[in-house]
């Protein structure tokens, strides 16, 4: 990777596990810095070489869920660093949809076919909030997405479009 572009991605990663890890309580008590920067670095390594080229092209709606499943299996490798000993299935959607989301608007892949679900979208789609730190279940993460695209549809967008329209921070620098 050219020197430009690495740079850009380790600012992204920066952005993703700020957004992805602030709140979410991943690591055991006690867990050292190192380690914590070891195990990030093991999560960049399978997300950069194993799923972005895969979104190169468009990626389905089953290969998405199943990269996002294989993330947790590559993270629960390193179990003994993880509260209760694996990544939950919100925390691992959060790194995958926020990692494409950036690529994604960079122009360097394919519409991604899912956004990162987090508290704010889940307000601005006006429906019952469902902790994404604690999510563990695939289908109350499917609810999220599918009540979602009825709204994309209704606007003729995709859910990523939808989602980066309707996404804003809750405070701007402008």
């Amino acid at each position: 990777m050219p020197q430009k572009a690495l740079f850009i991605n380790s600012e992204i990663w920066i952005l993703v596990f700020g957004g992805a890890f602030q709140r979410a309580n991943v690591y055991k008590e006690n867990i050292s810095e190192n380690q914590r920067k070891e195990f990030r670095e093991f999560l960049m390594g399978y997300v950069d070489s194993e799923l972005l080229p895969q979104y190169k092209t468009v990626v389905n709606e089953d290969a998405h869920i199943q990269n996002i499943e294989s993330l947790i299996a590559h993270a629960n490798q390193k179990a003994e660093l993880l509260k209760e000993n694996r990544l939950r299935f919100g925390v691992a959607q959060k790194i995958v949809n926020l990692f494409l989301k950036y690529h994604w608007c960079l122009g360097n892949i394919e519409c991604p076919p899912h956004f990162p679900v987090d508290r704010i979208i889940q307000g601005k789609l006006k429906i019952p909030i469902t902790a994404w730190t604690e999510m563990d279940d695939v289908e109350q993460y499917k609810e999220i997405i599918n009540f979602a695209k009825e709204k994309a549809s209704a606007e003729g967008l995709s859910l990523a479009q939808w989602e980066l329209q309707n996404f804003s921070r809750r405070f701007s620098i402008a």
